[in-house]
């Protein structure tokens, strides 16, 4: 009697699986991240990342459901590298000031590599989620100026106040990032001038903790 032989094809094991799931995930968040930084959120599309991932079309929507979804995911990347960046350029050494400087330039570096979703994200483009991701990032960019200065519990005024002045450097790079006839320097030069000016004004608003900063020679 002949034996019959049943060939079967192997399992791939469970960690195999989860491996090429992550890796499969991580190309498609890279891919994304270079072109949501790049191009305005409206003009890519979903097989434009699927095509740059090297994946099929449909592993994006597995993974996470939609293109706002996946366009989450790259905010919170970048809300938290410029976290770090912003905690590192405050840890170097110097004189406060010389910090609040590095600090500066550090957020204009990163903006410059990611233009395209800045200005969408600035003027509200997004998902409510979005206005979270870059409100709380908003909000440990203030804590760390603070902090800088000896304020580690900032009353709310002083919160406020730090807020409006971030607000003014924002707009000033915004201005800038878009092409207008807005020097980097300028823009690093004039908000550090403000800066001790909004400090002296937030104990107007009740900010009795507000730090005094030297004005800038």
């Amino acid at each position: 009697m002949l034996g019959i032989h049943v060939r079967t094809r192997r399992a791939m094991p469970p960690e195999t699986r989860k491996n090429d799931n992550r890796e499969s995930r991580r190309q498609i968040v890279d891919a994304a991240t270079e072109l949501f930084t790049k191009t305005p959120f409206s003009d890519v599309n979903v097989e434009d990342i699927a095509r740059s991932a090297g994946v099929a079309h449909g592993l994006v929507f597995h993974y996470f459901k939609s293109k706002a979804r996946l366009y989450e995911v790259v905010s919170q990347g970048a809300a938290d590298r410029l976290d770090r960046l912003h905690r590192e350029a405050l840890q170097r050494s110097g004189t406060p000031e010389v910090k609040l400087t590095a600090f500066l330039e550090s957020h204009m570096m990163a903006v410059e590599q990611r233009r395209a979703d800045y200005v969408f994200h600035s003027r509200g483009g997004g998902s409510p989620a979005i206005q979270t991701i870059w409100e709380r990032s908003r909000r440990n960019a203030i804590h760390l100026i603070l902090e800088l200065y000896g304020v580690e519990a900032p009353s709310e005024p002083l919160v406020v106040a730090t807020r409006a002045w971030l607000g003014f450097f924002d707009e000033l790079v915004l201005e800038w990032v878009q092409g207008r006839p807005v020097p980097r320097e300028g823009v690093i030069a004039a908000s550090l001038s403000l800066f001790p000016a909004v400090m002296r004004q937030a104990r107007v608003l009740g900010a009795e903790d507000a730090p005094t900063p030297r004005d800038p020679s």
